[in-house]
């Protein structure tokens, strides 16, 4: 059998239901590196570009965290032997003094780790839905996560979407919530690599579901509103006014501001631009006020002067488009017939840009 041949099998196989495999409970705790270790081997492999060793890391971390996930039902499964556990109900705090008391070291240890990761709330004090929980824990959206970029980047595009996919549907699980917004913004590559238009649209605009400045229609409104005043002192009162404290979100609104402008609709990429941009002036405030002491905000303009001195600062405004996200607000103003806030705006980044290619831009557009 080819190479080729044992490397789909291995994908076909990784992507059945892990369900199939689960149903056999083991009474010893697994020996060797955990999960979280053998995933992190794995992530190595990834960003040393060795794909191959990568997905092997990958698949060990799932078939490890099944083991444990196995191994804990076990060991729940256990106390029930106990009358005195069954005839204290469901409750899961009257359950853990008994198991505390009777010296089930294992099984106390295993939930409180649960409760660690996700709170006691989490299982509304039910004992029942924490075994339910556990015996489901072999779900590992951080290893599928991983196994999707991979895919990805091999050019399997439909086993990257199965995974990704799968990552995204158990975000729960996740060890770190907010890597629920990288799967996105990893689903909305994959379908602009895939051409599919609705898919990329519906993925950037999950990332800003969270997002309270961007479901506060007022809020957004109110943004438009001074852009559509269309005078010179608003582009400062806009950028005085208003702040969004989810830098999350500025990757999304840049790209749906670029996908609207393409598409032509006008309002909504204005929309996305505005808010983006406001997001980026609190980010790159919150810098300055933490490295400059008793630094409050001026004007536009003297925030770009200072964020121009730190190469960092500069940085992460390009991997970020940041320059560009303040050079889209003043184009897509034009484009709405606001040309006296485009003009404003240009002006001001003609001159104080930190990006000299967007400064260079912006004084070929005053001309």
């Amino acid at each position: 059998m080819s190479k080729k041949s044992v490397f789909f099998l291995s994908i076909v196989f990784s992507l059945l239901p892990v369900s199939l495999f689960a149903v056999t409970k083991r009474s010893e705790k697994p020996t060797g590196d955990e999960p979280w270790y053998i995933l992190k081997q794995a992530q190595n492999c990834f960003e040393n570009n060795d794909y191959g060793e990568a997905v092997k890391f990958a698949e060990d971390a799932k078939q490890k965290r099944l083991e444990y996930c196995q191994w804990e039902s076990y060991i729940l499964d256990q106390t029930q032997r106990s009358q005195q556990i069954r005839k204290a109900g469901d409750y899961i705090d009257e359950i853990l003094l008994i198991l505390q008391e009777k010296s089930y070291v294992e099984a106390v240890q295993i939930i409180n780790e649960h409760f660690d990761r996700y709170g006691k709330d989490f299982f509304n004090s039910s004992f029942s839905k924490l075994k339910q929980w556990i015996e489901n824990d072999y779900l590992y959206p951080e290893a599928d996560f991983l196994l999707g970029k991979i895919y990805k980047l091999e050019g399997e595009f439909e086993f990257s979407a199965s995974y990704l996919n799968r990552a995204y549907e158990n975000r729960q699980r996740l060890d770190v919530p907010d890597v629920k917004y990288d799967i996105l913004y990893e689903l909305a590559d994959l379908s602009e690599l895939q051409g599919d238009d609705k898919r990329y649209e519906e993925n950037l605009l999950s990332v800003l579901k969270d997002d309270s400045s961007y479901t506060n229609s007022g809020f957004l409104v109110a943004l438009t509103r001074l852009i559509n005043n269309n005078t010179k002192d608003s582009v400062e009162k806009f950028f005085l006014l208003y702040r969004s404290n989810n830098d999350i979100s500025i990757r999304a609104l840049y790209e749906l501001g670029e996908y609207y402008t393409r598409m032509k609709q006008n309002e909504k990429a204005l929309r996305c631009v505005a808010l983006g941009s406001i997001a980026a002036v609190t980010k790159i405030e919150d810098i300055l006020k933490n490295r400059l002491f008793d630094y409050s905000y001026t004007t536009f303009q003297d925030l770009l002067d200072k964020a121009s001195k730190y190469d960092d600062v500069v940085e992460w405004g390009n991997s970020n488009n940041i320059w560009e996200l303040f050079y889209n607000l003043a184009a897509n103003a034009e484009i709405s017939g606001k040309t006296v806030f485009s003009k404003t705006l240009f002006s001001i980044l003609a001159e104080h840009e930190p990006e000299d290619y967007w400064k260079k831009r912006a004084a070929i557009k005053l001309q």
